[in-house]
């Protein structure tokens, strides 16, 4: 039996990862409201982690604040274009507000690894994770499936001396004797 042409390791590498989607897919529709709660629940340990949530709650109330008082400024101003002009108020366009990028980036950040603790505290959530994990992990799968025996042989050396332990279709990759060379 011959090994797999380029070609062919490029379909399975892409049909697995569909059928892991929709596998997640599946479980996050038994639980529709689990990624909701987790992102808010996540959220607020990444403010509390990075020691952000009280500055977080004022600004919060400031950004209330400022958000009232720049509505005003820009009806004022519109109101003041539109005098001007001899145009209606509503005939004068709007702007965009400018956002802290940094702070939302770190916060993101932090609530994406909150996220992943939080939907490790449920079994739906753990089988999430275990599928994403095998997700990522399947470029190597497909290679070790496909590849000789002392490439095999190797990456269960390097995963030892790492104590890394194997997903699923490592181990079963691993298990698939070579194809004669």
């Amino acid at each position: 039996m011959a090994g797999l042409t380029v070609t062919e390791k490029e379909h399975w590498k892409g049909r697995i990862p569909r059928r892991i989607d929709k596998k997640i897919e599946a479980l996050t529709a038994s639980d529709p409201n689990l990624f909701d709660r987790i992102h808010r629940q996540a959220r607020q340990q990444a403010l509390e982690s990075l020691g952000l949530a009280d500055l977080q709650t004022e600004r919060d109330r400031l950004e209330q604040e400022k958000e009232a008082l720049e509505k005003r400024i820009k009806q004022i101003g519109r109101a003041l274009l539109a005098q001007i002009r001899g145009i209606p108020v509503a005939d004068v366009d709007d702007y965009s507000v400018y956002r802290d990028r940094e702070v939302t980036g770190a916060i993101e950040r932090r609530q994406k690894l909150h996220e992943d603790e939080l939907l490790a505290d449920t079994e739906t959530g753990r089988e999430i994770l275990r599928l994403r994990q095998e997700q990522e992990e399947l470029t190597d799968v497909v290679w070790l499936a496909t590849s000789p025996r002392e490439i095999k042989t190797l990456w269960s050396k390097v995963s030892e001396l790492l104590q890394d332990d194997a997903t699923r279709l490592q181990q079963e990759a691993l298990a698939i004797e070579p194809a004669d060379e």
